[in-house]
């Protein structure tokens, strides 16, 4: 949810109150604001009014194997990514990749592949 003061992103407690983040602004209190209209929102393509305190986010999923992001502290690390990369020990195409700074903020960062397979680790630069 955003802060009817100042539109920060705050999250409502269990009694759906809010405490903005944002030092300066200081906002406590409920969603909608002390005048009342702060948790409408009006939505600029079709015109439609809603009222964002009465509304919930929920997920049926329990967990996050869905995701294609594996980050584990034995195995591969990164995305897996098939058909991008291939191992140049095994010839395979299914490749974690993961990410990392290695250099200084200006240069690109570094890709850190390991392949599925046979677990061969390499380094891309660009």
């Amino acid at each position: 949810m955003f802060c009817p003061v100042c539109g920060a992103l705050s999250y409502p407690d269990d009694r759906g109150e809010i405490k903005c983040p944002d030092y300066k602004c200081g906002y406590e209190g409920p969603l909608s604001g002390a005048d009342g209209k702060g948790s409408e929102f009006t939505d600029p393509m079709t015109g439609e009014t809603i009222d964002l305190s009465n509304t919930m986010a929920s997920t049926g999923s329990k967990d996050l194997k869905h995701l294609t992001e594996v980050v584990e502290e034995d195995g591969p690390r990164g995305t897996l990514r098939v058909g991008d990369y291939l191992c140049p020990k095994c010839d395979e195409d299914r490749t974690y990749v993961e990410m990392m700074q290695t250099r200084s903020s200006d240069e690109p960062e570094t890709k850190i592949c390991t392949c599925e397979s046979c677990g061969h680790r390499w380094r891309e630069y660009q």
